[in-house]
């Protein structure tokens, strides 16, 4: 969008500021009377929308979303790579954490805002955002999950060579090997990966650095090193009998499955763990033949940490939720396995996800099953690290994802993040954290300067402009719902998300939920209020008493200040908080 610039003038002088309006002729005085004393600005490019505050990747889904909503959906696509690569996974795989804050939740239902990534992306061109100025130094990315290949973008996009070393054969990292196909399609990961080569990035996969290459190496070539390794170290199940046949791990499940191995886990299949990875397990269990799928957890059924939506379809495709249980016990049992399970009476979970919970040993009771897996968290693999690099539970990492060595720094799951779209985030923050290393910038007041309302997202489009030379306002203003003029709103309800039926689902590993099509995305996208952003809709123009409002050549609209008597009407039935009134005194 051209034009959400930033031009002031007043008394003929045009400079920089956050209030974005302009006179049309010098003025010494009021052309119409002197009663004024508050004037209307256009101050939306200082605000932002409670749902880009609540993305961690800060998209501007409030103007994506008007592109859909005007048939533009490959220009909203642009809009959302601004901010992350990949908007046909997130579109998919994220669990949409902007729904919640969506204003629209208070009127009627929240934005569909995942779906219509998703609808987007599918409608995308080829072009990458342009990249920067060419620099000279390498920088190295080790691991190829959603944080290295964010990182590894955005370095592009500030004109880094990158390479990217990944341990398997191919790169995706959790996408390719954690992420069930009827959640993520693996043609879509390709495709996306195939853009990252297109747009310089390079891989080298089947290298272990640790193995295959030494850390010191590595940091002797490369000015910089991110790592991005993740947690891709099952928690062992610590019961006596959890090394009997017929016992994985839920991790090593969904990677044997995700590279094409033909698995049969028997007609009766028990899940320990309430976490997305076990709900995943229990749902390709139920593909893979499974009849009777159990799955266990210490939490209740209200504290599951999978996500609920995840939970209701793994229900829907016949697993049985039994929550309150622990294990105590894998047991030998005619062939099968038994495990015994007491009543949960009481449950803790540390900083890094760690559980500790308490029992009733008078309660206890018996399932049994062919095979038991298990998934109750991750851990570090602390070998895989450099030497000299302090590590507990995860990596300590710096607000830009430094560590305590040199030149490397970290992020994703194994420097605190627990899903794919704070990863992404984590990655953009530390590419920026890489440039103002190797470029020696200044990070006074940077997360202010560059982020998007108070919840830590970062808008990375903010900090190419800081870099040219072209600050932005900051977006500390977040609009809220009251701010928000329902007159110009209808309740509508939320679109429905069309899904293969149950029993197709459990034929296979075909995609589960099916694409919008172009009238329900732009009806969906319709319902958004556009909080805090201009969408051209002229209410201002059109109710203006005075005719002192005039429409930009670019985008927007000016005010004359010779003709405005501060009446406020535009400010009132702006439907979206688009402008402000401010004291005279403060122009």
């Amino acid at each position: 969008m051209a034009g959400r610039g930033k031009g002031i003038a007043t008394m003929g002088t045009v400079f920089e500021t956050t209030l974005r309006y302009r006179s049309w002729r010098p003025h010494t005085e009021n052309k119409t009377g002197a009663q004024r004393y508050e004037r209307p600005v256009y101050d939306y490019t200082s605000k932002t929308s409670p749902c880009r505050e609540g993305c961690p990747t800060g998209h501007d889904i409030a103007l994506a979303l008007l592109l859909i909503a005007r048939g533009r959906p490959e220009l909203a696509y642009r809009v959302f790579r601004e901010e992350s690569p990949f908007p046909a996974i997130t579109g998919r795989v994220c669990y949409h954490p902007c729904e919640a804050p969506c204003n629209r939740e208070q009127y009627d239902h929240p934005l569909s805002i995942a779906r219509l990534e998703r609808y987007a992306a599918e409608h995308a061109g080829d072009e990458a955002p342009a990249a920067g100025i060419a620099h000279d130094t390498r920088v190295a990315v080790v691991g190829s999950g959603p944080a290295g290949l964010a990182c590894a973008y955005h370095l592009r996009r500030l004109g880094y060579p990158v390479t990217v070393y990944e341990a398997s054969s191919q790169p995706g990292g959790a996408l390719r090997h954690g992420i069930p196909a009827y959640r993520l399609p693996r043609p879509v990961l390709d495709l996306e990966i195939a853009r990252l080569e297109a747009q310089g990035v390079s891989f080298r996969c089947g290298v272990r650095i640790g193995e295959s290459m030494s850390f010191g190496r590595l940091r002797e070539d490369y000015g910089a090193v991110f790592l991005g390794v993740g947690l891709s170290r099952p928690r062992r199940l610590p019961v006596p009998g959890a090394d009997r046949q017929g016992i994985l791990s839920g991790l090593e499940l969904l990677r044997q499955v995700n590279q094409g191995a033909g698995l049969r886990l028997g007609r009766r299949v028990l899940v320990i763990g309430g976490g997305d990875v076990a709900v995943d397990v229990a749902r390709v269990a139920r593909r893979l033949g499974a009849a009777e799928v159990v799955m266990c957890a210490v939490e209740g059924a209200s504290e599951l940490p999978a996500h609920p939506d995840e939970v209701a379809a793994a229900s829907q495709e016949g697993v049985r939720v039994e929550a309150g249980w622990a294990p105590l016990e894998v047991l030998a049992q005619d062939g099968a396995l038994g495990v015994a399970m007491a009543r949960v009476t009481g449950v803790q979970r540390d900083r890094s996800g760690a559980v500790t919970f308490q029992v009733d040993p008078a309660d206890v009771r018996q399932l049994a099953a062919e095979t038991v897996i298990y998934a109750i968290g991750q851990e570090l693999e602390r070998e895989s690290l450099p030497e000299g690099l302090p590590a507990g539970a995860r990596v300590a990492v710096g607000e830009w994802g430094d560590t305590a060595l040199p030149g490397v720094f970290a992020g994703g799951d194994a420097g605190g993040t627990y899903n794919v779209v704070q990863a992404l985030g984590a990655g953009k923050r530390a590419a920026i954290g890489i440039d103002l290393y190797l470029q020696r910038r200044t990070q006074a007041d940077l997360a202010g300067r560059i982020g998007v309302g108070a919840r830590g997202a970062l808008s990375f489009s903010s900090y190419l402009a800081l870099i040219a030379g072209r600050p932005e306002p900051t977006r500390a203003h977040v609009v809220a719902f009251p701010e928000i003029n329902l007159d110009y709103f209808r309740p509508a309800a939320r679109v429905a998300n069309p899904e293969a039926d149950v029993a197709t689902r459990l034929a296979g590993f075909a995609e589960v939920a099916a694409p919008l099509d172009g009238r329900a995305a732009q009806g969906e996208a319709r319902r958004c209020f556009t909080c805090g952003f201009c969408s051209m809709c002229g209410n201002c123009f059109t109710y203006c008493p005075d005719a002192a409002i005039a429409q930009r050549a670019d985008w927007g609209f000016e005010i004359d200040l010779d003709y405005c008597k501060g009446c406020g009407v535009c400010v009132q039935e702006c439907p979206r908080s688009a402008m402000t009134m401010i004291p005279e005194e403060e122009s």
